[in-house]
Order: C-alpha cells, then structure tokens, then sequence
C-alpha cells in the first residue's frame, strides 16, 4: 500500500472515533463548579489522549489524519450540544448529569460593613 491508500483510510477512521469523544465532551455540564470530580477527571483524561494522539500524528506529519481529528472533535462537540441530544444523553446516563447545588450561599442580612448586622 502507499501512503495516499493508508491516508484516505485512516483519515475517516480517526475522524469517526474522535466525535464520539467531541459528543462526550459536549455531554458535559459547561461549568466547573456544576462538575462532579468523576466528570472533571473523566474530561481532563480524555483531553490529555486526544492532544497527545493529536500531537503525535502532527510529529508523524500526518495533516489529513489531524484535520480529520479535528473536524471529528467539532462535529461530535456540536452534535452534542444539540438541545434534544444533550437532554437525552443527560437523562439517559446519570455520569453527564450535573452536580446538584445541595450548598446554598448563606442570605447576608443588610449590607457589609454596618453595625446594625452585629449582635
């Protein structure tokens, strides 16, 4: 096989595992104090594999399989924030759900500062 076989058969392999990994990631509540710390861990794993395959095959000099990687990532992360899909796959697996705002802020009573808060 040359290189242009391996390129066009590599290039959509790589490209369709990586947007399952862009939908996980969008699954994902958006903000880090809404993430359980198995969501967080779970993200910063899969962030540090992809960069590492993305970098490597940016070493290797393969630009197709990367650009393949990369529209991968953007089209799973946007088909997962889909409205409909993103509810689903949050109702569907508990993992994705965000974590629950059991802490509420303590209510302050007047402003900060005066003497008529002091007991």
């Amino acid at each position: 096989m040359d290189v242009a076989t391996i390129d066009i058969i590599l290039s959509p392999l790589v490209g369709l595992a990586c947007a399952p990994c862009g939908a996980f990631l969008a699954f994902m509540p958006m903000k880090a104090n809404q993430m359980t710390t198995k969501q967080s861990k779970a993200s910063q794993m899969l962030c540090f594999i992809v960069a590492i395959i993305f970098i490597a095959l940016m070493l290797m000099g393969r630009d197709l399989e990367t650009w393949a990687m990369l529209i991968g990532l953007i089209l799973g992360f946007a088909i997962g924030k889909i409205g409909p899909v993103h509810r689903w796959a949050t109702a569907t697996w508990d993992f994705f759900t965000p974590k629950s705002q059991t802490k509420a802020r303590p209510k302050r009573n007047g402003k900060r500062g005066t003497s008529a808060n002091v007991r």
